[in-house]
């Protein structure tokens, strides 16, 4: 089976910390698939918010996930602090790729890489937008 590779963006344009909770932990004792995904949701969350932005109200379009991979590189247990850190790669015109490091021990340990397709979309009239400049000043930040 082919290994997926994902690479980090050079620069960071948000970081949050989340922590991990009990009922994270899956029957390996470690942190589970899904709620790594949902972690990832939340940072995305608040990565909008941070910059006076919402994933369902971004210049009036909102957005879809086209696509979602993830590479672990660590375990994480109850009740590691999870650092999550956003940067923007590979824009189209109609969206670009957000992209995520995790890590715990303050960055000493890469737990996992992850990358969700980000795709601009008019939900009023049922089809994918052009980025908006509002979202284009991050991606040229």
């Amino acid at each position: 089976m082919a290994r997926l590779s994902i690479t980090y963006p050079e620069n960071s344009l948000f970081a949050c910390s989340l922590p991990v909770r009990i009922t994270d932990i899956n029957y390996g004792q470690h942190l589970a698939h899904d709620k790594l995904i949902s972690m990832l949701h939340e940072a995305r969350a608040q990565f909008f918010i941070n910059f006076g932005m919402e994933e369902s109200n971004v210049a009036g379009l909102g957005i879809i996930l086209s696509d979602l991979a993830i590479c672990y590189q660590a375990e994480s247990f109850h009740p590691d602090i999870l650092d999550i850190e956003i940067a923007l790669d590979d824009p189209s015109r109609c969206g670009c790729d957000m992209v995520y490091r995790v890590s715990k021990d303050n960055g000493k340990t890469i737990v996992a890489t992850a990358k969700t397709g980000l795709v601009f979309f008019d939900y009023n009239h049922k089809k994918v937008a052009s980025i908006p400049n509002e979202f284009k000043k991050l991606l040229n930040a």
